[in-house]
């Protein structure tokens, strides 16, 4: 039920009037009407509520009282699964993993979860330790992924980083392997990668999208 519609229910029963009666007074043909507007359905015309003020003697601060100003929080919860992902360089190099995974096969960047209470920046050095062991220094965050998933989004942070140590290796996710930004469109890389690349390396640009219409998954680029 509507704040005004809840509020408009109150004057016809403090009037001691059915729906019936009262959308007779009001020059309605029928309470499912009234009923309507009670329920929030329906809005009530501009020139049935002059008349009802009239009518009933009703201040329209009253009427409208608490109806913009409520203390009700919005709830703008949603479920979201936090990732990250991290551009490592060496020269004109960057370092890829070669996916194994079917569900999104091809060379694409390292990375993993954010795990409960984790920081961010946190998440990255863990995630390339573990997809790479190599330990990486000051990544720099310099943009987001985001697509739909059931009853929210998938987030993944875009860290950047060309300071690191130790031994290349790989991981069960897939092998790691060095390759120049020249070699990019010769190898089988995931979709839509270079355009993510572009997140990466751009001072202009913040955010990659997935917006899906009609089951078609189309990127838009921020």
């Amino acid at each position: 039920m509507s704040k005004l519609g809840n509020k408009i229910k109150e004057i016809r029963l403090k009037e001691g009037m059915n729906q019936e009666d009262f959308a007779r007074e009001l020059g309605y043909t029928s309470r499912s009407t009234i009923n309507k507007i009670e329920k929030g359905v329906n809005d009530i015309s501009y020139d049935k509520l002059e008349l009802l003020i009239k009518k009933y003697n009703i201040a329209v601060d009253e009427l409208f009282d608490g109806l913009s100003g409520n203390n009700e929080k919005e709830d703008h919860t949603e479920r979201v699964e936090l990732t990250v992902l991290c551009l490592i360089e060496n020269g004109n190099k960057i370092l890829l993993q070669n996916r194994i995974k079917k569900d999104w096969q091809g060379y694409t960047l390292p990375g993993g979860h954010v795990e409960k209470e984790e920081s961010f920046v946190d998440a990255v050095i863990r995630e390339m330790k573990e997809e790479t062991g190599l330990s990486i220094k000051n990544p720099k965050l310099v943009g987001v992924k985001q697509f739909p998933i059931d009853n929210g989004r998938y987030v993944v942070f875009l860290f950047k980083t060309n300071e690191f140590s130790g031994k290349l290796k790989s991981s069960k996710e897939g092998k790691m392997e060095w390759f120049s930004y020249d070699e990019l469109t010769k190898i089988n890389t995931v979709d839509d990668f270079l355009d993510l690349l572009k997140v990466f390396n751009s001072n202009d640009l913040n955010e990659f999208q997935y917006v899906v219409k009609d089951d078609v998954w189309n990127v838009v680029i921020k």
